[in-house]
């Protein structure tokens, strides 16, 4: 595989590709879905937009009454995020979490941004959120998926990332702590520049 460039490098073009945080309608709705649920949990929810990238997604969380905290490890990409909403909050970290106290967080989103990192890096990653949030806490992770059993590297443009079969993820899910609540998985769509199934997962926290 070819050396990728990394987002630091592409966030303006990111930025001028992809102008909406959605592609397609079922995005919206999946992400409106599990906004809904955390504020009926939780009226004054915190949620963790986990590679919030240019912060689209943490924009329209807020818009269901949540308080959103974005983080990515993209400097580039906070910069365009903080550019266009200012009035939110965006910081530079990774998918650790490390200075963000998940004790007081109602949800966690990562929509395609566990996509970068290895399978047991994943698996390990959501164990340590399990550990940290409390019981009931939601969980949306959307990744590119495969029809074939596992996890699959596939050639990204911007970095190393692999892709789940809905089984294999929905497994590593529930091995870490969460319950899965619901799915949803779309076909490809060469409409939408989309060449795998994608998933969309909600699960709470034991």
């Amino acid at each position: 595989m070819d050396a990728q460039p990394g987002y630091d490098a592409l966030a303006e073009q990111y930025a001028s590709t992809f102008p909406s945080p959605f592609v397609t309608v079922l995005e919206r709705h999946a992400v409106d879905a599990f906004a809904e649920q955390v504020r009926a949990s939780a009226p004054d929810a915190s949620v963790i937009d986990v590679g919030c990238g240019t912060g689209g997604v943490a924009a329209h969380l807020t818009e269901h009454g949540l308080s959103v905290r974005g983080v990515d490890p993209s400097e580039e990409m906070l910069a365009i995020a903080r550019r266009q909403y200012p009035h939110l909050s965006f910081e530079v970290g990774d998918a650790d979490l490390d200075a963000v106290d998940l004790a007081e967080v109602h949800g966690v989103v990562a929509r395609f941004s566990l996509i970068h990192l290895p399978p047991d890096r994943v698996r390990a990653t959501l164990a340590d959120w399990a550990s940290r949030l409390p019981t009931g806490a939601w969980l949306l992770v959307a990744t590119q998926a495969s029809d074939d059993p596992g996890v699959h590297e596939f050639d990204h443009h911007v970095a190393r990332a692999w892709r789940w079969h809905p089984e294999t993820l929905a497994a590593a899910v529930d091995a870490a702590g969460f319950a899965e609540e619901w799915r949803a998985v779309s076909r490809p769509d060469v409409d939408y520049h989309h060449r795998f199934p994608e998933i969309h997962l909600v699960a709470r926290c034991r």
